[in-house]
């Protein structure tokens, strides 16, 4: 029997170019009568950056920027979710379940095979640049990372 869909991942970045790739996703929903978990990671400072951070902000402010933050990112999640589901309002009408948004803190590749496990997910789906060679040697991507290290699916759309 071919493998079920049952539940998509989608690892977005909310750099304004996602465009692609959440068509593609709410597609894939639609297809496969899927739910949809539009997830955020955020990446956690540097060592180096905390210890600067905790010497010049209080506890209090670092908790309030941090408030802000999330507020920040569930409306730019929301919006543009919102925004996918009005233009495809009539083609998207026969989704099961409402797509769903999560923000986690932690290191994205491994934030997000941990959100997919968690959720039960068939597929991540993720977006992906275009690095020079050497960037990648040295960096890496996130998308790298996840297609090397995952055992669910993992669909990359690149950004044009």
């Amino acid at each position: 029997m071919l493998p079920k869909i049952n539940t998509i991942v989608y690892a977005c970045d909310l750099d304004g170019k996602t465009q692609a790739a959440m068509e593609l996703v709410l597609s894939l929903a639609k297809t496969h009568e899927a739910k949809v978990i539009l997830m955020h990671a955020i990446e956690p400072l540097n060592a180096q950056a905390a210890n600067m951070i905790n010497n010049y902000i209080t506890e209090d402010v670092r908790d309030a920027m941090r408030k802000d933050t999330i507020k920040d990112i569930n409306t730019r999640m929301e919006r543009l979710l919102s925004e996918f589901m009005e233009k495809y309002s009539e083609e998207l009408s026969n989704l099961e379940t409402p797509p769903e948004t999560v923000i986690v803190n932690g290191v994205p590749s491994e934030s997000i095979q941990r959100l997919a496990a968690e959720k039960n997910a068939d597929l991540i789906v993720m977006n992906s640049r275009t690095h020079g060679r050497l960037s990648q040697m040295i960096i890496g991507s996130t998308a790298n990372k996840v297609i090397h290290t995952s055992s669910i699916p993992v669909l990359v759309v690149p950004i044009k």
